[in-house]
C-alpha cells in the first residue's frame, strides 16, 4: 500500500500540466445556467475520459442538458465522485480582468467563470479516476464520476434525474463543492442547510400618477409586509446534538471570514443556526404615472438544520393579508452526515498529509446536490474541493493550480483508502 501511494503522488505530479489544461479546457466550454446547456463541456468531459480510456456514458434527459458517467474498478462497493458542469452566468465581462472563459493562467492562478465552482474539482476528480485506472487490482471497489447538470440552477436534470432513473448509486458520495477559505484552509463540508424559495404577489387598484390616493400601490403594500417576513430571522432553531460540532466548526470558519471582509461576525456565524430571507427579485407596475396594481417578489429562504421548509410556508400564510397569493418555487430539507463518519475521517487523513494540516468538518450556510445523495440514496455525502467561497459567483473568479493538482492526490488516496475499508 506504500508503494501504491507513492506512486500515486508521482503520477499526479507528472501529470501537472495535463491536469491544468484540462482544468482550462473546462472553464473554456462555459456551461452557463439559466440557459443550462453544457454540451460543449460534457464533451471536453468525453474527450479526456475517451483519451484515458475510461468506460463512460452519457445521459441527456433534456436536450443540451447532459450528464456524463465513469466507472474506474471493480467489484460492487461504490465511491461516487460528484460535481456540476454547468455554472453561473458571467455577468459584465467588461469587470472581468480577462475574458471570463479565457481560461487564462496568471500568477499560478487559473481564471474565469467555474475556476473554482467547480471546474477546477472536476479536472482534479477525472485525474484521478484516470491515474487509478491502471491500479484497479490494488483497491476493492470501485469509483463513479458523475458530471452532473441543472445544480446552478436546482433543476432536476442533473443528479435528481440520475438518482431517480437509478443511473447512478454507491455506498458513499464525494462532491468536488469549492469547500476553502482564501486565508483560512480548507474545511470538509458536512452539512448544509435547506431551502424555501417563495413567491409572493401583492394585488393593488390601478388608477392615475397624480392622484395615487385614489388607488392602492401594490409595491408599498408588498414593500410594507417585508418586516413581517424578516421575523423569521430573530430566533436560532434548536440543533440536533450530532450537528453541534459541524455547526461549532463551521461558525469559526464563518468568524474568520466576516473579519477578513470587516463585518459583524455574529452576522455571518449565526446563519448556521438561524433562517435567513433574501428578497432575490422584484417587479411591479406597468408605467411610471400609473398606481401599481400589482407587484410580485421572490425570496429566498434558508432553513437551518432542525428546521423545516413547510413551517416556513405555514409561518408566512399565517401573515399574508387576503388580497396576497404564496406560492412555493423550490423547498429542500436540510441535511448532514455526522462528523464520525468513516468517509470524513478518511479525507481527514488525507488531507493533513497532503495540505499540512486537520481539515475541520464543518456545516455551510448554502445548499448543494449533497442533500440529494443523503435522502435519495441514504448514503453519507460530503463535498471537499478545490476553490474559495469568496469568490464563487463572483467577478474574476479563480483557483489555484496548486491546490487542484493537491486535489487530485486527495481524491485518488481517498477513492483507495475508503473503499478498502469498507472491504476489510
Amino acid at each position: 500500500m506504500r508503494n501504491l501511494r507513492s506512486l500515486i503522488t508521482k503520477r499526479v505530479k507528472d501529470r501537472e500540466q495535463e491536469l491544468t489544461k484540462l482544468c482550462c479546457k473546462l472553464v473554456q466550454a462555459g456551461g452557463e445556467n439559466p440557459p443550462g446547456n453544457v454540451s460543449e463541456v460534457a464533451n471536453v468531459v468525453e474527450h479526456f475520459l475517451e483519451d484515458e480510456g475510461v468506460l463512460h456514458e452519457r445521459f441527456e434527459p433534456v436536450k443540451g442538458h447532459a450528464n456524463v458517467l465513469a466507472t474506474v474498478g471493480k467489484g460492487t462497493r461504490t465511491l461516487i465522485l460528484c460535481g456540476h458542469i454547468d455554472v453561473v452566468p458571467a455577468g459584465n465581462p467588461e469587470q472581468w480582468i480577462a475574458h471570463p472563459y479565457s481560461g487564462e493562467i496568471r500568477e499560478g492562478k487559473i481564471l474565469g467563470r467555474g475556476a473554482t465552482d467547480m471546474k477546477g474539482g472536476i479536472a482534479a476528480m477525472l485525474m484521478a479516476a484516470a491515474i487509478l485506472k491502471d491500479f484497479e487490482n490494488d483497491f476493492s471497489g470501485k469509483v463513479v464520476f458523475a458530471g452532473v447538470c441543472d445544480e446552478e440552477a436546482m433543476g432536476l436534470a442533473g443528479a435528481p434525474w440520475l438518482l431517480e432513473n437509478r443511473k447512478l448509486f454507491g455506498d458513499a458520495c464525494l462532491i468536488t463543492e469549492p469547500t476553502g477559505y482564501l486565508k483560512g484552509g480548507y474545511t470538509i463540508v458536512a452539512g448544509e442547510r435547506g431551502v424555501c424559495w417563495l413567491k409572493i404577489t401583492a394585488f393593488g387598484k390601478p388608477s392615475h400618477g397624480s392622484t395615487p390616493m385614489l388607488g392602492e400601490n401594490a409595491i408599498l403594500r408588498l414593500t410594507d409586509f417585508l418586516p413581517k417576513l424578516r421575523m423569521l430571522e430573530e430566533s436560532a432553531v434548536k440543533v440536533p446534538d450530532d450537528t453541534k460540532t459541524l455547526i461549532r466548526d463551521g461558525k469559526a470558519m464563518l468568524a474568520g471570514v466576516a473579519k477578513e471582509h470587516g463585518i459583524s461576525g455574529k452576522s455571518l456565524t449565526r446563519t448556521l443556526d438561524h433562517y435567513t430571507v433574501n428578497l432575490g427579485m422584484l417587479t411591479g407596475g406597468t408605467k411610471v404615472n400609473v398606481v401599481p396594481e400589482k407587484c410580485k417578489a421572490e425570496f429566498d429562504i434558508r432553513v437551518p438544520v432542525g428546521g423545516n421548509p413547510d413551517s416556513v410556508e405555514e409561518f408566512v400564510r399565517a401573515l399574508l393579508p387576503e388580497s396576497f397569493e404564496c406560492q412555493v418555487v423550490n423547498r429542500e430539507m436540510p441535511s448532514y452526515t455526522p462528523a464520525n463518519d468513516p468517509l470524513i475521517k478518511t479525507i481527514q487523513e488525507e488531507g493533513r498529509e497532503v495540505f499540512g494540516y486537520r481539515v475541520p468538518a464543518t456545516f455551510m450556510a448554502a445548499t448543494s446536490d449533497a442533500h440529494r445523495f443523503r435522502e435519495m440514496l441514504g448514503v453519507p455525502t460530503v463535498a471537499f474541493g478545490p476553490g474559495y467561497t469568496e469568490v464563487a459567483h463572483a467577478y474574476n473568479e479563480f483557483v489555484y493550480i496548486n491546490d487542484v493538482v493537491k486535489m487530485t492526490e486527495v481524491y485518488a488516496k481517498v477513492i483507495v483508502d475508503y473503499l478498502n475499508l469498507r472491504a476489510g
